[in-house]
C-alpha cells in the first residue's frame, strides 16, 4: 500500500518583507564595510572617516529615540554617553574647534599622533561597538505600559523614615570629605591618598550613608506623588552638593540621567525632544562649571565654548587610542583589567598603591605621563579599550553585542516596580562604561545588593515593631468584650 507524499508549499522568499530592524543594522554594517575598504585603499582620509563615524553615532541615537520608546530604553542613554565620551572630540572637530580629532592629548603637553592605521582602527571600534549595541535592542524591543506601584506603596513609610534619618549623616560625611580635600590640595588629593580620605571620618559615619542611596532610589521608583518626589530628590542632592564642590561629578550626573530614565518609564506621556536637549545641555554646562571650579580656571583664561566642552568630554577616546597604539604593552594584563573592575566598589586604589596590571586607567596614565600620575593626575578607563586589549576588533564587536543583550534585559526588568529598582541602581555605572571599566557595574551591584539585604532585614524588624501595638489593641478589645 502506498501513499502519495504530501506536497510541501515552498514559501516565496523574495516576497517576504525584510524586518525594519534587520534592514537598519545591515545598512549600517554595509556602510562601515565600504568605508573600511575605502580607508584601507587610501580613498577615505582620516578626517572624513571621523565625520562619518560621528554621523553614524548620532543617527543611532536618533533611531533609538524614534524606535525604542523615546528614551524608554537604556540603550538610548548608553549611546548618548558613548557619543559624548568617545565621540566628543569628533564633534569638536566638525565644529571647527580642533584640527586633529584623533591626536592623543591626554596628560600631554604636546599632542602626538598614533598613525593613520591605528586611527582607522579606533574609528572602526567606535562604529562597530555602537552598531552591535543597538542591534539586539532594536530587534527585541516591545513597548510596555508603565509599571504599577500599588503593591509597593506599603514600603514607603519605612523608606521615608530611613531616608531622613540617614540624610544628616550623609551630609556630615560629605562635608568632612570636602574639608579634608581642601586641606590637602583639593580634588587631586583624592587620587593621591584615598585611604587617608576615608579615614578622616569614623567607620560608622561611612557605613550609614550606604543605605541612603538605595533608600532614595526605592522612594523615587515607588512614590507616585510628584511633590514628595521633588522634595526627596532635592534633599538627596543637597546632601551631595559637597561632592560636587569637591569636583567629583561623574557619579552624580550618571545618577541624574538614570533618574530621568526612571521618570520616563513611570509615565506614558510622549517626551519632548526640546526638553531632553535642554536637559542634556544644562548637565554639560553644570559639569563644566564644576570642572572650572575644581581646576581654578577663569573665563578669561579659557572662554566657555561648545567646542572646548566637547573636546574635554571626549578625552576618553585617548584611552582607546593608547591601547590600540600600544597593545603589546597592555596585552599581558588584558584579563587583569576586567577582574580588577570587580573590586572597585570595595577597594580604593590610588597613586600610592599602584601596581602594573591593577587597572587600565592607571596603566594608561603611567604610560602617558608617570610624573603627572604621581602628582594625582590620571584618566578614566573605557570598556572598548578593555575589550580591544582582550582580543582586538572581534572582541570589541562581541562584547558590544553582549552588552546590547544586557541592555535589553534591563529594558525587560523595567516593566515591574521592584525590578525597576535594580535597573535604577545599576544604570549609573552602566552608562559610564564608555569612561569606566567593563565590569565596574557588577562590583557596585554586589555592594548595592548588600545594602538592599540590610534594608530587607530592617523592613522585617520594622513590621514586627509596628505589629505589636496592633496586636495589643486586639487583645484589649477582646478582654473588654469578655
Amino acid at each position: 500500500m502506498t501513499a502519495a507524499a504530501p506536497a510541501l508549499a515552498v514559501p516565496d522568499y523574495k516576497g517576504l518583507p525584510i524586518p525594519a530592524a534587520a534592514f537598519e543594522v545591515l545598512t549600517y554594517l554595509g556602510v562601515v564595510a565600504i568605508a573600511a575598504e575605502a580607508f584601507v585603499f587610501g580613498w577615505l582620509p582620516v578626517n572624513a572617516a571621523a565625520i562619518l563615524t560621528l554621523l553614524l553615532l548620532c543617527s543611532l541615537i536618533a533611531l533609538s529615540w524614534i524606535h525604542l520608546g523615546q528614551g524608554r530604553h537604556p540603550v538610548f542613554l548608553f549611546l548618548g554617553t558613548l557619543t559624548l565620551f568617545q565621540g566628543g572630540r569628533l564633534a569638536a572637530f566638525c565644529l571647527g574647534g580642533i584640527d586633529h580629532p584623533l591626536q592623543v592629548q591626554l596628560m600631554q603637553e604636546s599632542p602626538f599622533s598614533i598613525g593613520r592605521t591605528n586611527e582607522g582602527i579606533v574609528l572602526l571600534c567606535l562604529a562597530l561597538s555602537a552598531i552591535c549595541l543597538y542591534a539586539p535592542c532594536r530587534w527585541k524591543y516591545q513597548p510596555f505600559p508603565r509599571p504599577s506601584s500599588t503593591n509597593v506603596r506599603q514600603y514607603l513609610p519605612y523608606l521615608y523614615l530611613l531616608f531622613f534619618a540617614s540624610l544628616p549623616v550623609q551630609l556630615y560625611k560629605n562635608y568632612m570629605y570636602y574639608q579634608w580635600a581642601q586641606a590637602h590640595g583639593g580634588y587631586m588629593s583624592i587620587y593621591l591618598s584615598h585611604a587617608s580620605l576615608a579615614a578622616s571620618v569614623p567607620l560608622l559615619v561611612r557605613v550609614i550613608p550606604l543605605i541612603s542611596f538605595p533608600t532614595f532610589v526605592l522612594i523615587f521608583v515607588f512614590e507616585s506623588r510628584r511633590k514628595l518626589i521633588y522634595l526627596v530628590t532635592m534633599a538627596y542632592f543637597l546632601a551631595a552638593s559637597f561632592t560636587l564642590l569637591l569636583g567629583s561629578r561623574g557619579s552624580i550626573f550618571a545618577l541624574i540621567v538614570s533618574l530621568w530614565y526612571v521618570a520616563r518609564i513611570k509615565t506614558s506621556r510622549r517626551a519632548r525632544v526640546v526638553f531632553a536637549l535642554v536637559f542634556a545641555l544644562a548637565l554639560l554646562l553644570l559639569a563644566d562649571a564644576i570642572r572650572r571650579n575644581r581646576e581654578e580656571v577663569t573665563q578669561e583664561e579659557s572662554p566657555l565654548l561648545a567646542t572646548e566642552l566637547l573636546n574635554l568630554q571626549g578625552i576618553s577616546v585617548d584611552v582607546l587610542s593608547t591601547v590600540v597604539a600600544y597593545r603589546p604593552y597592555f596585552a599581558p594584563y588584558a584579563w587583569n583589567y576586567p577582574l580588577s573592575d570587580l573590586k572597585i566598589a570595595f577597594v580604593a586604589v590610588d597613586a600610592s598603591h599602584y601596581q602594573r596590571g591593577g587597572g587600565l586607567s592607571y596603566d594608561v596614565s603611567v604610560l602617558l605621563n608617570s610624573r603627572l600620575f604621581n602628582l594625582g593626575g590620571g584618566s578614566g578607563a573605557s570598556y572598548i579599550a578593555e575589550s580591544y586589549a582582550l582580543g582586538g576588533v572581534p572582541a570589541v564587536a562581541l562584547i558590544a553585542l553582549l552588552i546590547g543583550f544586557g541592555l535589553h534585559v534591563l529594558s525587560t526588568l523595567s516593566r515591574d516596580s521592584l525590578t525597576l529598582v535594580l535597573v535604577a541602581m545599576m544604570l549609573p555605572e552602566i552608562i559610564l562604561m564608555p569612561r569606566g571599566g567593563l565590569l565596574d557595574w557588577i562590583s557596585f551591584l554586589v555592594r548595592n545588593g548588600i545594602s538592599l539585604l540590610i534594608l530587607y532585614l530592617g523592613w522585617k524588624f520594622y513590621t514586627l515593631l509596628t505589629s505589636i501595638p496592633a496586636s495589643n489593641g486586639l487583645n484589649s478589645s477582646a478582654g473588654v468584650a469578655s
